[in-house]
């Protein structure tokens, strides 16, 4: 058991964190986040490849701002290659 002597004089207890895990009230929290958030990868069934929560597939975003505006760019990025493959395609009768 670890504790603190505060300003005022009383103690407090310093729960300590656990081993593989990241303290929340570490300075460099959310550096360390994103950086696990990079190192944990998942597999999407419907695009058949492998994404990680830092960057995921269209089909695994959040609800988030960022995430809808990437969401909306990737939309109009498939509805473009969509276009030029079907203009592309000659038809033979």
């Amino acid at each position: 058991m670890t504790f603190k002597k505060l300003p005022n004089g009383k103690w407090r207890y310093v729960k300590e964190v656990p081993r593989g895990k990241i303290d929340p009230n570490d300075p460099d929290y959310d550096r360390r986040v994103k950086v696990k958030f990079a190192k944990t990868k998942m597999f999407c069934n419907v695009c058949e490849t492998t994404y990680t929560l830092a960057i995921p597939c269209i089909h695994h975003l959040s609800d988030s701002p960022e995430h809808r505006e990437r969401e909306k760019e990737l939309r109009r990025k498939q509805q473009k290659t969509k276009t030029v493959e079907s203009s592309s395609q000659q038809r033979f009768i």
